[in-house]
């Protein structure tokens, strides 16, 4: 009876142990976890798998490398790596304790356990935003519990942030861009080692937020990206933001290595200031970048250009993409994929003003939008007569007031909410809609679950990226039973369309009387419909067409083209 006892335990310690052990041919074992849904369904999370070499040493600066696997069994229960951060304002404290240059690594979660005999599952692959200088793939952060109730596979992926994934010298040496090269990399690890999770290498859709939401659409511009998933879905982000491109990166490359070493010579080749950079400590690399973010200059970049940004490379065998990104989307030389792709209904209320200790610090700044409207000028526009520049500046400036954004600071919000995310987006669905079956969508609901912000009078309530909230669970996570009911049906809804899309390509493809029995509609050169997502479904046409149209007037008669963003 005794030993009948100890080989029913022993049955039982191995079957509780082995069904989170996933074997991929040819790389090795991987050992999960259980994990449980907002409703207590269990799922299967694997985190911290490698996908690519560690970009250390003479790997910096280069191509993602495939990983080779490993020996025994490897522990994949937690997150302990992420790449290293430039933006402290947009860190969260604990992640610098994390960070590392050995960070490309990546998350699996499945809401079964793979076996032989089930179907394979849609997968959803997330690009986190964060301005190309921050943010991570963990689950602390980016927790799947929602998606997991909805017979998706997720999957979470660090790529290379600021320098380290975005310096460039405008050559072969250093061409740039290997943070998206990183995600590319996990792409081709998803079409190679998906199925072993039970997920379907033919029902990818790629998503993200922010500088996410841009990646999305530097992979349906890239052909590179080619074969690699079949969606997308792109958040508050477009590859014509004016953010989300960088033309000054040589400039930015030397400069850098002078703020490390003041007697680097700045007319050191290439390849020279290559080999010094290689010979810089990563944390010290890192610190110098840090100190390019402070408050004013973030306050420029957003309109300029992030310091360390997707670039045009030269033409080259690895480039991922070498044309401008507004002819790219203008001729169709783009991905032809359905996409969603929307924005909140106040992007510029969360980059700005998240809460009350922000609000003197934006009231200067729009004081001295109000003193030097060429301050509202991008360099899209590709002026250089100051004259020229003041004339476009005070014409912006007349789009929303003719006071002061200093007394009207809901029109100062709407101006940021447009320049940096609303305009490119809508031009960039204007064009791909010519190519593309494209789902438009404004998230207007404002709930418990954003939190408490500051309302201005003339501006909408959701910020940038707050939309986000009711798709992943982040930290000491407790579940919905606190949140509002209103809350619940609108993350229920929410994920419903993202998940419907990811597996039908429509992401409403029945009636629903969860969905209002909305049919969303696809947008049309000559029809912008859309849907608004706020305490009910409703489609709607022209998103921010009140000053939207006002702004391609002002592009039309004083830019000078060829654009390359909008």
């Amino acid at each position: 009876m005794f030993l009948k006892n100890v080989i029913l335990l022993f049955t039982i310690y191995v079957y509780v142990n082995a069904e989170v052990l996933v074997t991929i041919p040819n790389k090795g074992t991987i050992r999960g976890r259980k994990e449980y849904s907002l409703r207590k369904i269990s799922f299967y999370a694997y985190q911290e798998i490698p996908f690519a070499k560690p970009p250390l040493g003479e790997l910096r600066f280069r191509e993602p490398q495939p990983d080779e696997g490993w020996e025994g069994i490897l522990d994949a229960t937690k997150n302990t790596k992420v790449c290293y951060q430039q933006s402290r304002n947009m860190l969260r404290a604990n992640l610098t304790l994390l960070e590392n240059e050995d960070c490309l690594y990546l998350n699996v979660y499945t809401p079964k356990y793979p076996t032989s005999d089930q179907d394979l599952l849609p997968v959803m692959f997330y690009i986190y935003g964060g301005g190309f200088v921050s943010g991570a793939a963990n689950f602390e952060f980016k927790g799947p519990h929602y998606f997991m109730e909805h017979d998706v596979i997720v999957v979470t992926a660090n790529y290379r942030l600021g320098p380290f994934g975005f310096l460039a010298t405008g050559d072969q040496v250093i061409p740039g861009n290997y943070g998206l090269k990183d995600q590319v990399m996990a792409l081709k690890w998803v079409q190679d080692n998906i199925k072993y999770f039970g997920g379907d290498p033919e029902k990818v859709t790629i998503f993200g937020e922010s500088a996410g939401g841009a990646s999305v659409n530097f992979h349906y511009m890239s052909k590179k990206s080619e074969g690699l998933f079949r969606a997308g879905i792109a958040e508050s982000g477009s590859i014509l933001s004016p953010w989300a491109y960088q033309k000054d990166h040589k400039k930015i490359a030397y400069n850098l290595a002078t703020y490390i070493d003041k007697n680097f010579q700045t007319n050191s080749s290439s390849k020279e200031l290559l080999e010094f950079l290689w010979n810089v400590p990563a944390g010290d690399l890192n610190k110098v970048a840090i100190s390019s973010y402070p408050y004013h200059f973030y306050n420029e970049q957003i309109i300029q250009g992030f310091l360390f940004a997707p670039t045009i490379e030269p033409e080259h065998e690895n480039a991922f993409i070498s044309e401008s990104m507004y002819e790219a989307v203008e001729k169709g030389h783009m991905n032809r994929a359905p996409m969603m792709i929307g924005i909140c209904s106040e992007e510029g209320l969360t980059i700005r003003v998240s809460n009350i200790s922000d609000i003197s610090r934006f009231e200067q700044l729009a004081k001295r939008m109000d003193d030097n409207p060429s301050s509202l000028v991008n360099n899209n526009m590709h002026l250089t007569d100051p004259k020229q520049i003041e004339a476009a500046g005070e014409a912006i400036h007349r789009i929303y007031t003719d006071g002061a954004f200093a007394d009207n600071l809901g029109k100062s919000i709407r101006f940021h909410s447009d320049n940096s995310f609303n305009r490119g987006i809508i031009r960039y669905v204007e064009m791909q809609s010519n190519f593309s079956e494209i789902y438009f969508f404004q998230f207007s609901h404002y709930g418990p679950m954003i939190g408490k912000r500051p309302y201005f009078e003339g501006a909408y309530k959701v910020g940038h990226a707050s939309d986000s909230k009711y798709l992943w669970t982040y930290g000491n996570w407790s579940g919905m039973d606190y949140q509002s009911p209103d809350d619940i049906l609108a993350a229920n809804r929410y994920m419903t369309l993202f998940t419907n899309f990811a597996k039908y390509l429509d992401p409403t493809p029945e009636s629903s009387s969860l969905l209002n029995d909305v049919h969303w509609p696809t947008v049309s050169p000559d029809n912008f419909q859309y849907l608004d997502i706020n305490d009910t479904l409703t489609i709607k046409r022209n998103p921010k067409s009140e000053f939207y149209q006002k702004w391609v007037e002002v592009y039309e008669q004083m830019a000078i083209k060829p654009y390359t963003t909008f």
